[in-house]
């Protein structure tokens, strides 16, 4: 049996870890856009829905988005939360499109609701963070975007149920 010095193992472990570290430096930012929400239902708490932003992997490798946490602010008032600790896999330069459960509890539903439907233009702020793991490396990004959009008015929206 062959054995290698202890002076030999030293330096190959260093280099190793200088190699990663250094290959985090690497990484470039995933880019987080705000697609869209989708209504999910209502239920005692409140209105279901599910927020969907899609998430962008410039890196010529794949990785997994193992966090992603946002804010959704309306007017500079905080209108959701929330957390995905599911992982997700983003292939090699691809885009995929991340879902993520939220609630807007009845309680203080009445503020919001009437910015949702008064017919304005009202400012929204999405921000938050992306872990982008791969392997034993991660990585943590911050992202921030903001718009405007014009909220319809309550009196041109129509229900049409079928019972």
């Amino acid at each position: 049996m062959i054995r290698e010095p202890r002076a030999v193992r030293a330096p190959a472990l260093l280099l190793l870890c200088l190699l990663a570290v250094t290959s985090c430096s690497q990484i470039e930012e995933p880019v987080v856009t705000m697609t869209g929400v989708d209504f999910r239902g209502i239920s005692t708490e409140g209105l279901a829905f599910k927020l969907l932003m899609d998430v962008e992997n410039p890196n010529g490798f794949g990785a997994d988005i193992s966090e992603l946490e946002y804010q959704v602010s309306l007017d500079n008032m905080e209108v959701a939360t929330g957390l995905q600790k599911d992982p997700v896999a983003v292939p090699a330069k691809s885009t995929v499109e991340v879902g993520i459960p939220f609630t807007i509890v009845w309680s203080g539903i009445d503020d919001g609701l009437k910015k949702f439907l008064d017919g304005e233009e009202h400012e929204w702020r999405l921000k938050g963070s992306v872990r982008l793991s791969k392997g034993a490396m991660s990585h943590v990004f911050r992202f921030s975007e903001n718009g405007t959009y014009d909220a319809p008015r309550a009196n041109d929206i129509e229900f049409d149920l079928d019972l």
